[in-house]
């Protein structure tokens, strides 16, 4: 009875939506019981340890029944011993959830860049796949296959200025927006070019502690980099320099000039401002009428 009325839900749905139906998936008794709580609970995950808690099971019964539950469509396996529920409302499909696979991960990494910067609230672009940054060597786990995971490689990995934040009802590692801004300022490409990161840095220009990004920043060239494109950016913005950032992005004896924005795009023509020793190689005025839309 259980597995006949999810199956008409589906395939009611699907007709509502003029899509092709759903094919009918039969449910043991037992599975049906494990969707029926997973539905009256609205989970968004299970694990084997709680349907077998839940359901007073032993760990193979339920290690069993969400393998099969799984095979079937009705759930999405994203580790070991851990699903991720795709129920009636959503057709019985949906796409793999990267939360739920990235709060499981034993790995080190954290979700940074472009994609840290959405979920902060700093851009209205959302990257197709999430940005997770990770130490060389890192490897994508067999089940990720459909997961959209981008990984970024960072030859000087370090995880400070992170934080563990509930993204979606799931703890993911988070870049804060110090991190994003020290990053995003080394590789503008990775945060939209720079026409994204001046969107990022507007919005998030009242909320930033620059006391924190110079402590996040050394001496290594590519912290160099983003000081000195942050201050420029401060600069052509109308903004006053923080003199936190202003001791230290300035420009040392013998620097070689930065590009503000990628050369091989904008070319390496423009004014150059000494303080820092960044080329302006883009219309200030194109910049800042990005920003206002």
């Amino acid at each position: 009875m259980i597995s006949f009325f999810i199956a008409e839900v589906v395939s009611t749905k699907a007709r509502a939506m003029d899509l092709p139906p759903t094919p009918v998936r039969t449910l043991s008794r037992r599975e049906a019981v494990v969707l029926g709580w997973l539905e009256s609970e609205r989970r968004p995950s299970v694990t084997t340890a709680e349907a077998a808690t839940a359901l007073a099971w032993n760990d193979k019964r339920a290690s069993e029944v969400l393998s099969q539950l799984a095979q079937k469509g009705w759930l999405q396996r994203v580790a070991r011993g851990r699903y991720e529920t795709v129920l009636a409302e959503t057709g019985g499909w949906s796409v793999p959830n990267p939360w739920a696979a990235l709060s499981l991960w034993e790995q080190r990494y954290y979700v940074g860049f472009q994609s840290a910067a959405y979920e902060l609230g700093l851009t209205p672009d959302r990257p197709a796949s999430v940005q997770a940054c990770v130490p060389p060597g890192a490897r994508r786990p067999r089940s990720w296959n459909e997961i959209p995971i981008g990984f970024i490689y960072q030859r000087a990995y370090n995880e400070a200025g992170c934080d563990v934040r509930d993204l979606h009802e799931f703890p993911v590692r988070l870049a804060l927006i110090e991190k994003v801004l020290i990053d995003g300022a080394a590789i503008p490409a990775r945060v939209g070019g720079i026409f994204g990161l001046a969107r990022i840095f507007e919005r998030a220009f009242g909320e930033v502690s620059w006391a924190k990004v110079i402590d996040l920043s050394g001496e290594a060239k590519r912290d160099r980099v983003s000081l000195r494109r942050l201050a420029a950016l401060t600069e052509l913005l109308g903004h006053n320099v923080p003199q936190p950032l202003a001791r230290a992005a300035i420009a040392h004896p013998g620097e070689s000039p930065l590009f503000l924005a990628e050369r091989r795009l904008h070319g390496g023509r423009g004014r150059r401002l000494e303080r820092w020793q960044v080329v302006v190689n883009i219309d200030p005025d194109v910049l800042r009428e990005e920003i206002a839309r």
